[in-house]
């Protein structure tokens, strides 16, 4: 960009669209997920003799061939791949690379380790990828020097002498960080972009968040603040660069978001804030630009500086949904209850949607799913399905056998664990394509251990866990609280006349549907679901622990509840369900409420969710509310609301995203979009535009409850 002060970009063009054709060349099913207008737009961009070289070599390639046959029938030779798993064509990302090192002691000393370790090494396999690792930080710093000639060649043709001047002090920063540790502020924040950059060029597309920018940047603002060199005017601005060119950066266009972000503040373990200055800058950046990426997300604890966590408020109902919020009261024993050091738990940053990693310890790789609902339904259809497509035998007695409610329970989780079982085969195969053909030896030297070890991060970083996700918890509490109280307490309706009820999709029953609507619903702090909540997620950890292991250390799964948009389209595909909920209806767009329960107010939704064991979501949930924008904007009203989320991280809450605007203001953003094209809300796993989201997804947003 002609304004831009630090240098580096994936593509050509900002907003671009690279193809990593080692991983997969195809069109991602996420992206078309959310944009099914957009299907076809690789046709004619990747020259065919490429795609037919590439066609049996590359991961996607080889994963379809040699793991996936029965995914392989379907494709066409020759042509480009419709659809395509994001995680194959654009390896997992989720992840963040840890900078500390290679900011003390810069690419020439990080190459230095490399070649140092080589010479210990017989190992063929080990000798391969220290191989790798020197030509590809080689390759980072040549790319780094590249960029210093060009910005050189710029300031000799700029007419502006002030640009000229910044120019050449950025092509000066660019070929001395290509060897050498930086020593300045502009300097450390250009080695970390261009570091962060080549690890997105490497293949690993969504969700990258470079390591804790505002603590390994301080050190260097507040050397060149006390030397004369930088003024915070300076630094605001190459704050605001570093936010715009995260936005620059996409592997399929700027109207697919790759959930990418950074952290600011949290705390040590013993309490200490490490909150900085450059915290309320960057996040003061952030309200300016008003950007739906990268994600911000800021880390509560008890000590927190209470000024800040008000000036991070203020922000909220400035146009956008930032800060994201994350407890260090909750994550952090979660993460220890897996076996992670206190020192390293502390150190944890979010690394997409609402996914947990570790710089350089431990990043998020999804192998089995919980699939709450399609139990439910196989129960009450005997296996069957309501549409018959589905051959499930002998996993629960049918539904006419289920006498009692804890027979019935135990049905659900049957199935709920064969599910589990099929899904984690399939990740299993993931996970081997990802080992076999998904090698990044550059990001691997930004991992600990994998240098010492020899040996690439897929093939095991210090802290291998894999996930198990899963969407509409809330959904599956309200269908098991509803088929509790209607069934089998006020016997209202039998098994079968409710699935023949959520085939019907309640037509021709309306006393039933009223029945089901009526029982308890979660987000009410309403104490009949406590223990349904307690036996969702007993149904969910017990086979999770006795299925899911991590094939490389045998290491524990950990949950997450990951949701994107999925609410939204998974809904459109799902038929009626036994909480009252209408076939074709999004589902629970986080762990809070189902849509259209909030009937109790924002402390009850709050309490409902602190309900939750938050030990046992160690990688990550999400919880969405909403807010009146009276609540952020009247500081009296303001400082009850910081009182109730005080509260509410205090007593377990682990994550919390907030929207603070009305519905009325989402109705006018339909009607004329021009007026409000800058409008930035949080959907469930992603921020976006309002104007460019679907218009479901804009229909389920405008249906969320505003707590005033």
């Amino acid at each position: 960009r002609p304004t831009d002060g630090i240098a580096g970009s994936i593509s050509e063009m900002p907003g671009g669209m690279p193809v990593i054709v080692e991983l997969g060349i195809g069109e991602v099913n996420g992206y078309l997920n959310e944009h099914p207008e957009a299907a076809g737009y690789m046709e004619g961009q990747v020259p065919q003799d490429i795609v037919d070289y590439w066609e049996n070599r590359n991961q996607w390639g080889m994963y379809l061939k040699k793991l996936a046959p029965e995914m392989a029938k379907s494709r066409k030779k020759g042509t480009i791949s419709r659809k395509a798993g994001y995680n194959m064509i654009a390896n997992q990302g989720h992840l963040s690379p840890a900078y500390g090192e290679l900011l003390e002691v810069g690419l020439s000393g990080m190459l230095k380790k490399v070649r140092k370790r080589q010479k210990s090494e017989n190992d063929p396999h080990a000798k391969a990828f220290l191989n790798a690792a020197e030509q590809s930080m080689l390759g980072l710093g040549e790319w780094a020097a590249r960029y210093g000639d060009f910005l050189a060649g710029e300031a000799e043709k700029c007419a502006d002498p002030n640009r000229a001047a910044d120019l050449k002090e950025m092509s000066g920063i660019c070929r001395r960080i290509s060897t050498e540790p930086p020593k300045t502020f502009r300097e450390a924040m250009q080695l970390i972009w261009l570091a962060h950059q080549a690890v997105h060029i490497e293949g690993h597309g969504y969700s990258c968040s470079p390591d804790h920018v505002d603590q390994l940047l301080y050190p260097y603002y507040i050397a060149d603040k006390q030397a004369g060199r930088l003024t915070d005017d300076q630094a605001l601005r190459l704050c605001k660069n570093f936010i715009l060119k995260q936005f620059d950066n996409t592997f399929w266009g700027p109207d697919h978001n790759l959930t990418q972000g950074f952290c600011l503040g949290g705390s040590t373990p013993d309490g200490k804030d490490l909150t900085t200055t450059l915290s309320w800058m960057f996040m003061d950046a952030v309200d300016s630009l008003c950007l739906p990426e990268p994600l911000v997300w800021m880390r509560w604890h008890k000590n927190i500086d209470q000024k800040f966590f008000d000036f991070c408020l203020t922000k909220l109902a400035n146009g956008h949904c930032f800060p994201l919020m994350w407890s260090d009261e909750a994550v952090p024993k979660a993460l220890m209850k897996l076996g992670v050091s206190e020192k390293d738990a502390y150190n944890y940053i979010p690394v997409g949607c609402n996914e947990i990693g570790i710089p350089g310890m431990m990043y998020f790789n999804p192998k089995a799913q919980c699939a709450y609902l399609s139990a439910v339904e196989a129960v009450l259809s005997n296996g069957k399905g309501y549409k018959n497509k589905w051959k499930w035998k002998d996993v629960a007695p049918p539904a006419d056998k289920l006498e009692t409610f804890d027979r019935f329970s135990d049905a659900v989780g049957a199935y709920l664990c064969k599910n589990m079982e099929n899904s984690y085969k399939s990740g299993m195969k993931q996970l081997q394509a990802q080992m076999k053909w998904g090698r990044t030896p550059l990001t691997s030297c930004f991992f600990e251990g994998c240098i010492e070890n020899g040996h690439d991060m897929i093939l095991g970083t210090k802290y291998n866990v894999l996930s198990c996700g899963g969407i509409a918890f809330a959904n599956m509490v309200d269908c098991m609280a509803a088929v509790r109280e209607v069934v089998y307490e006020k016997k209202f309706a039998t098994l079968d006349e409710v699935a023949q009820a959520c085939i019907k999709n309640f037509e021709g029953n309306p006393q039933l549907w009223a029945q089901l609507k009526a029982a308890p619903k979660h987000g009410n702090d309403d104490p009949r679901l406590d223990d349904i909540i307690e036996l969702v997620q007993r149904m969910r950890d017990v086979p999770m622990k006795a299925i899911c292991r991590d094939p490389r250390d045998g290491s524990e799964f950990a949950n997450c509840h990951v949701v994107r948009g999925g609410h939204v389209f998974a809904g459109m595909n799902t038929p009626a369900t036994p909480d009252g909920r209408l076939a074709g209806t999004p589902l629970a767009s986080s762990m809070s409420a189902s849509m259209g329960c909030e009937q109790s107010g924002p402390t009850a939704v709050l309490n409902s969710v602190c309900k939750l064991n938050t030990e046992s979501w160690a990688s990550g949930y999400q919880a969405n509310i909403r807010f009146h924008a009276g609540m952020i904007t009247n500081e009296a009203q303001r400082e009850k609301l910081r009182a109730m989320l005080n509260v509410y991280f205090a007593n377990g809450g682990q994550e919390l995203q907030i929207n603070v605007v009305s519905s009325e203001t989402l109705r006018a953003a339909q009607k004329n979009p021009e007026a409000y094209s800058d409008l930035v809300v949080r959907v469930a796993g992603f921020s976006e535009f309002f104007v460019k989201l679907t218009p479901e997804i804009q229909a389920e947003l405008i249906a969320r409850a505003e707590h005033g």
